[in-house]
């Protein structure tokens, strides 16, 4: 805990003080341009990988970047009334669904560690990729768990799209030309970004 408060106070001390006008400002309302539907992963950092400062990205974040359906809504509200904040009162103009290598939800839904009976909410919250890990496991057989784990994540983003259209403000925001929804993949040790072409339906590093 102590270095935590070391943080805190070197923030009051350097951070603050140096932006204090712009703090002050902040406090009164936010304006971000970009909802950013991350895994909770601690690796995935939005402001870092989009260079913004506070107040620029609203945050989602949830093992394994999952959004939810319309017809999920109510059991998930959590993930859902949030992406409802961002589009119907910030407005935002984008929507990235990020998922990440290595990403752990994945691997578990892929090849469930022997705990997995010890993670009640986990197991039900990843069960919501179960077709896409079913749609691996049949397609790709002969590949590793590695493989198959990254085959998934990549899926998985592209799935989050999908969801996302299924809401009727986003899909009409979309349609009008208000809203763009963006699919990236991070590759962590590489430091690259992988963004879905939805015309390739492939993934180009950026």
């Amino acid at each position: 805990m102590q270095d935590i408060y070391k943080a805190l106070k070197q923030f009051k001390e350097n951070d603050y003080l140096r932006n204090q006008t712009f703090y002050e400002n902040l406090s009164e309302s936010q304006t971000p341009h970009t909802l950013f539907i991350g895994c909770s992963d601690s690796r995935v950092s939005p402001e870092r990988l989009l260079q913004a400062y506070p107040g620029e990205v609203f945050h989602i974040r949830n093992i394994a970047n999952i959004v939810p359906p319309a017809g999920q809504s109510v059991k998930y509200a959590s993930t859902t009334s949030a992406i409802e904040y961002a589009v119907e009162v910030l407005n935002v103009k984008n929507i990235i669904v990020c998922g990440h290598s290595n990403c752990g939800g994945c691997a578990a839904s892929i090849h469930p560690p022997e705990n997995i009976d010890q993670l009640p909410y986990t197991s039900i919250w990843i069960s919501q990729i179960n077709a896409l890990r079913d749609q691996i496991a049949e397609e790709m057989t002969d590949a590793s768990l590695t493989e198959k784990a990254t085959c998934l994540e990549k899926l998985n983003v592209v799935q989050q799209l999908e969801n996302l259209l299924t809401f009727d403000n986003i899909r009409d925001r979309v349609e009008n030309g208000h809203l763009v929804l963006n699919g990236w993949h991070y590759n962590i040790g590489a430091g690259e970004i992988s963004i879905y072409n939805q015309e390739s339906k492939e993934y180009e590093i950026f």
